[in-house]
């Protein structure tokens, strides 16, 4: 299997991963979400944020509430290759590819350490040249249409995972949502994840679990996405 490393993220042996706005946010199930007026970024495409620009707008230990600790560190995109084969359906290993940010011009990966959990969160903040980014959400939109389950073979050996879309809350130019739950043992690895799309960025929520269904905090998303915005009208 393709594995595809975050660091708080490892895409391909188990995918790690909004409250409803006022006035009324759309809701969408697997489709992506219309764009809203506080968070969409010029449609015309202008050189990408680097690596410094987007560590310098990740959300911090400040702002997230009940934390012991957030980290953000820059990814060279290049370092996303491996030896892995590709999982057992098509649909989810383009699906795995495209959160991968392999194509991005630029990449920086967060980590959350929740204070009431043991299990991490995280966030993944990737730039893309010229339209790039619109295609690399398109890819995800469109193998979740069919992607449902995969097996492969990951660093900790066999892995058989299910992916379900769920609804989410309007943000950004595009959004989608989707959870995936992996069999451990006699517990259930329960992963929540929110794609955004702002502009030429994407933007990559995580919420791990076991045996429960997590959910990352919408008002930071929000807050990630609208940074996100504002960074690139400037």
């Amino acid at each position: 299997m393709r594995a595809r490393r975050h660091g708080w993220l490892l895409v391909g042996t188990v995918l790690l991963a909004y409250a409803a706005t006022a006035c009324g946010a759309a809701e969408s199930s697997g489709a992506a979400a219309s764009p809203s007026a506080s968070a969409s970024a010029s449609a015309s495409p202008q050189e990408a944020l680097s690596a410094r620009e987007l560590k310098s707008l990740a959300i911090t230990g400040d702002e997230v509430p009940g934390n012991r600790g957030v980290s953000a560190d820059e990814r060279d995109p290049s370092t996303m290759d491996n030896t892995f084969p590709p999982v057992s359906d098509s649909s989810c290993q383009k699906m795995l590819d495209a959160l991968g940010a392999g194509t991005a011009s630029a990449v920086v990966d967060g980590i959350i350490n929740w204070k009431d959990s043991i299990y991490a969160g995280g966030f993944g903040l990737a730039s893309y040249d010229g339209t790039e980014a619109e295609d690399t959400f398109a890819r995800v939109r469109t193998s979740l249409k069919t992607c449902a389950d995969y097996t492969g073979v990951g660093y900790t050996g066999k892995v058989s995972a299910h992916v379900a879309t769920e609804k989410i809350a309007r943000v950004g130019d595009e959004s989608i949502a989707f959870r995936t739950t992996t069999p451990v043992n006699d517990h259930v690895r329960n992963e929540q994840l929110v794609l955004v799309r702002v502009g030429q960025v994407t933007a990559l929520f995580s919420m791990l679990d076991v045996d429960h269904s997590g959910h990352f905090p919408m008002d930071l998303i929000r807050k990630q996405v609208d940074r996100l915005a504002r960074a690139q009208h400037a």
